[in-house]
């Protein structure tokens, strides 16, 4: 079957400006003989074009309407549903107010291998496609061949190809600020509970060294899931072995924060009293919990909505670099600290 992808490799030009005079007749994405040359190879290729489902209004020529999909790279369901979810409400949120379709998206990337994702996202036309969280670089690097724009959405950064934009925080840089001022800085023994192979620990680790303070192994809490249930059990592990609690601990995530407390309160361990717990996200549950979580906010919503303006100013042909924006993140203080 021949695909978007074979014409445009006999063009010499992108998946995008074919998919762009293909798709939706647009006559201001490239020269009139690349046109030409283009349909002339549809034709003798033998290329199916879309076919417009009954009563869909036909795109006007010149029209600036674009196929944008997003993709939940998280396998985390408790990150899908605390930071992932609200990324893509930002998304949704843009879209709309742009008066754009979504073309396609994925929430279960299990489903699809790299090329099976890549058929689909050219079946469908897609010019961009906004990655929320996770890395996946196979399923980039397909992408990144079929000419489809990828900016990706809150993950952690250096861990993302260079030819994609990056919308998020910077994780190092954030955690290492509200360590330094609101954590490791007033307490002498800090415990750490989460993976260990992300930017969140390494700035809680660094803010004792800056600080002067000595980092208690002992008191980290290794866990390589996000998700509360294993949180719960590595707490239980770790109470059974520890002869001292540490004066407070900070959990890579809210998920993870609301577990270790379930198990604490469940021992009998009193919050904040007897021990302070500090989480990351400022998700939804974190200020149901009693006592609710004192945690970082990351301004997941307002990540979604810039993740669609990035894309859409690459799309309108603005720049044709890849760009890095960082939100700042915000302490919120709550009665768990």
């Amino acid at each position: 079957m021949v695909t978007l992808s074979d014409i445009a490799k006999k063009a010499n030009v992108s998946v995008t400006t074919v998919s762009r005079v293909v798709n939706f007749n647009d006559t201001t994405v490239c020269s009139e003989e690349m046109q030409k040359l283009i349909w002339s190879l549809v034709g003798s290729m033998g290329y199916k074009a879309k076919k417009k489902a009954a009563g869909t209004k036909q795109e006007p020529q010149g029209s600036r309407s674009y196929a944008i999909a997003y993709v939940l790279g998280l396998s985390s369901y408790a990150m899908q549903q605390s930071y992932g979810y609200q990324i893509i409400k930002g998304i949704e949120s843009e879209t709309i107010r742009r008066g754009i379709d979504i073309s396609f998206t994925c929430l279960n990337l299990s489903l699809y291998t790299p090329e099976a994702l890549g058929e689909r996202l050219e079946a469908a036309g897609v010019e961009a496609v906004i990655w929320v969280a996770g890395t996946e670089e196979q399923y980039f690097e397909v992408m990144n061949r079929l000419g489809i724009m990828i900016t990706i959405a809150g993950i952690e950064p250096g861990f993302y190809p260079e030819y994609a934009d990056y919308v998020g925080i910077d994780f190092y840089t954030e955690t290492l600020h509200w360590m330094k001022t609101r954590l490791v800085n007033r307490f002498e023994r800090v415990g750490y509970i989460g993976p260990k192979q992300y930017a969140r620990y390494e700035a809680f680790s660094d803010a004792h060294a800056v600080l002067g303070k000595t980092l208690r192994e002992e008191h980290v809490i290794q866990l390589d899931e996000w998700e509360m249930e294993d949180s719960k059990a590595v707490m239980l592990d770790y109470l059974t072995r520890t002869e001292r609690l540490p004066d407070a601990i900070f959990a890579a995530s809210d998920a993870i924060a609301l577990g270790a407390m379930v198990v604490l309160k469940g021992r009998g361990i009193r919050i904040p009293e007897d021990i302070r717990i500090m989480g990351f996200d400022n998700s939804e549950m974190a200020s149901y919990f009693v006592p609710d979580l004192t945690t970082i906010e990351v301004p997941t919503f307002k990540i979604g909505v810039m993740a669609v303006q990035a894309a859409l100013s690459k799309l309108n042909g603005e720049r044709d670099f890849a760009v890095r924006f960082f939100f700042p993140t915000q302490f919120i203080e709550r009665q768990s600290l």
